[in-house]
């Protein structure tokens, strides 16, 4: 049990290291709307189609349904969709549409 303890805090214990980790795509789908995706470090995010033509992050003229398909590249760092010829990066539904980034 007391190693079961050990094992336990030292999951807990924050890691710091020089590279900053980006969080990665693991799951994607579109539904009522919105791009709802799973990060590999536990988020589940939903952003609004909407929004991402609204910020020139996609093409004014994308349609939910042209989004349905699409592929993981790079390990989860980019979401492809064949049918509009696009990638959306994970850096911006992990740290958010008003990052300093899209500034």
């Amino acid at each position: 049990m007391a190693r079961l303890r050990e094992i336990e805090q030292e999951r807990l214990k924050p890691t710091f290291s020089k590279e900053k980790q980006e969080a990665k795509i693991i799951n994607c789908r579109i539904s009522r709307g919105k791009l709802i995706t799973q990060l590999d470090d536990g988020r589940e995010i939903s952003i609004a189609i909407d929004l991402l033509t609204k910020y020139g992050i996609l093409d004014k003229e994308v349609k939910p349904e042209q989004l349905k398909k699409h592929e993981l590249h790079n390990e989860g760092r980019y979401i492809y969709f064949p049918k509009i010829d696009e990638i959306l990066p994970a850096w911006i539904i992990s740290k958010g549409l008003h990052s300093s980034c899209l500034d």
